[in-house]
């Protein structure tokens, strides 16, 4: 296997590591997909959210019915990019907490690791 090969593997496990986290409703998870100092930005309908990291994990924190929603929930990881020890990835989910989005994270691989260091998304579904 390539080092490209493998590097595009290891970011899309990074995202599988981010779906698995929400689809659970697991906060914890969420913040270990994510460097500490990550930051996301975005839209809601017509609401622009900027906001650390922490406050998603919130988000994911206070869902207490993902049952409610998993099952109807897909995802497909669009395109990786790699370059060296930076890439960006994009998400399409349908269904999450009932809405469908496009997530674009922008990763970083510090000490073999990649993590999410930002996250800018919309929300594709009517207001």
């Amino acid at each position: 296997m390539s080092d490209r090969t493998a590097a595009h593997d290891d970011v899309r496990s990074a995202v599988e590591a981010y779906v698995a986290a929400v689809s659970a409703a697991d906060p914890e998870a969420v913040r270990a997909a994510f460097r500490p100092d990550a930051h996301m930005w975005g839209y809601l309908g017509r609401e622009f959210v900027s906001a650390p990291i922490e406050a998603f994990c919130d988000v994911v924190g206070a869902d207490s019915r993902p049952d409610e929603w998993t099952p109807a929930y897909t995802y497909t990881i669009r395109s990786v990019e790699v370059s060296g020890e930076v890439a960006v990835a994009v998400l399409d989910e349908s269904g999450y907490q009932g809405h469908d989005f496009t997530n674009h994270f922008s990763l970083v691989r510090e000490d073999g690791v990649w993590r999410i260091a930002g996250k800018t998304f919309f929300r594709r579904d009517p207001d």
